[in-house]
C-alpha cells in the first residue's frame, strides 16, 4: 500500500443540509481535513467553512475548486444529476470518491463510473449511511453469524415515514426528471440496508403510488419478491407528520426487529414465542466518511462499494415502471457473493 500522507485532503461539494452531516462528520475524524467547501451558492459554502472547517477555501464552480487546490478526495453531496460529471472530474484528477446516493442519473452512468474507478484504482464507494450504524450491523451479524438462532427468511416487512413533501417544494427533489419521490430518496435506504442485512436483492416488484400534491411519488406501497425466496411488502408515506422507521425480518424460528424513531438512533430486537428482546451487545458505529478515511489510509474496504448502486437503481426503475403500468416488474438478477455485496 502506498504511503499516505495525512490529514487526508478533501474536498466538499455541495453544502446543503446532507453537505453539512458530511463536513461534521469528517471535521471529527484527525485523518481529514476539509480543504475547500464548493457550491454555487457561496453563502452556503461559507457557512459550512466557518461552522466545520475555517481554513477551508470556498468555491462556487467544481472545476476550477480542483483545479485551485491540493486535495486527495472529493466527498459530493451535490444533486443526481451532477454527480457523473463530478466523479469523473476527480478520477481524472486522481482522487478517491464519496458520493451520496444515488450514485448516477442513469444504469449506464452508474456502469461506467464502477468501470473507471476500477481501471483507475480509485475508491468509489456510496453513501449508504445505515450500513454502517451499530443497529444494522447488529442485525447484519444475527441474520449471518447467528443465522441459526432464526431459521430461513421467510418475510421482509418496511414502514418508514417522514414530514418529506411539506420540505420540498421548489427544489430538485420535487422534479421527476430527477428524482423518484419519497420511495427513491429517503425510502431507498431501507431497501439497500435489507440487502446488506439479508443479502438478498429484489427480483421482481409491483407497485402503487400517490403523488398528493407534488409531482413525485410521496405514498408509495409495494410489494416484492427476494431473490433467496422471502417476501418482502414496503410502505413509504412521504407526507407523515414525523418520522418512523421499522424492519421486520420474519424468520422461520426467530423476528429481528429495527425500530426507529430517531434519524440518528435505531433499536434492535429479537422476538421468539410472543417475546421482545432487546439486543445490547452491539457492533461499533462508524459512518460512510470515517470508512472513506478507513480505505485511504488503512486500505480498508468499504461496506457501500459502487456496485451497491445498481441493485438500487433497477429497483427503482422497477418501481416507477410497475406504477405506471400497473403490474409485476421483473428485475436484473445478480449474484451476491457475500451478504450486501
Amino acid at each position: 500500500m502506498a504511503f499516505v500522507q495525512l490529514p487526508v485532503r478533501v474536498g466538499l461539494i455541495g453544502c446543503g443540509a446532507v453537505g453539512r452531516l458530511h463536513a461534521e462528520r469528517l471535521s471529527t475524524d484527525t485523518r481529514a481535513a476539509i480543504r475547500v467547501c464548493c457550491d454555487p451558492t457561496a453563502a452556503m459554502a461559507e457557512n459550512v467553512r466557518l461552522r466545520y472547517a475555517p481554513e477551508a477555501a470556498v468555491e462556487t464552480d467544481v472545476a476550477e475548486a480542483l483545479d485551485r487546490h491540493a486535495l486527495d478526495a472529493l466527498v459530493i453531496s451535490s444533486p443526481t444529476l451532477l454527480h457523473f460529471e463530478q466523479a469523473c472530474l476527480a478520477f481524472e484528477r486522481g482522487l478517491d470518491v464519496l458520493c451520496e446516493k444515488p450514485l448516477a442519473a442513469t444504469r449506464e452512468q452508474i456502469v461506467e463510473l464502477i468501470d473507471r474507478h476500477h481501471r483507475m484504482q480509485r475508491i468509489l464507494c456510496v453513501a449508504y449511511q445505515r450500513r454502517y450504524k451499530a443497529a444494522y450491523q447488529t442485525a447484519r451479524r444475527e441474520l449471518t453469524e447467528r443465522a441459526g438462532t432464526y431459521g430461513p427468511l421467510k418475510q421482509v416487512h418496511i414502514f418508514v415515514c417522514e414530514r418529506w413533501e411539506q420540505t420540498i417544494h421548489g427544489t430538485w427533489r420535487d422534479d421527476p426528471r430527477i428524482g423518484a419521490g419519497y420511495f427513491g430518496d429517503a425510502g431507498s435506504h431501507q431497501i439497500d440496508v435489507v440487502n446488506h442485512i439479508t443479502g438478498q436483492s429484489p427480483v421482481a416488484v409491483y407497485a402503487v403510488s400517490d403523488r398528493r400534491a407534488s409531482r413525485v411519488e410521496i405514498v408509495t406501497a409495494a410489494l416484492a419478491r427476494l431473490d433467496g425466496g422471502a417476501g418482502l411488502t414496503a410502505h413509504f408515506v412521504g407526507d407523515a407528520n414525523h418520522w418512523r422507521e421499522d424492519i421486520h425480518f420474519h424468520c422461520r424460528d426467530a423476528d429481528l426487529i429495527l425500530r426507529s424513531t430517531a434519524v440518528t438512533h435505531a433499536d434492535v430486537y429479537r422476538a421468539r414465542e410472543n417475546r421482545l428482546e432487546p439486543l445490547t451487545d452491539l457492533e461499533a458505529e462508524s459512518s460512510p466518511d470515517r470508512a472513506l478515511i478507513d480505505a485511504i489510509v488503512d486500505g480498508a474496504p468499504t461496506l457501500s462499494p459502487a456496485e451497491v448502486a445498481l441493485p438500487m437503481f433497477d429497483w427503482t426503475e422497477g418501481v416507477l415502471r410497475s406504477i405506471k403500468e400497473d403490474r409485476w416488474i421483473d428485475l436484473p438478477r445478480r449474484k451476491n457473493a457475500l451478504p450486501g455485496g
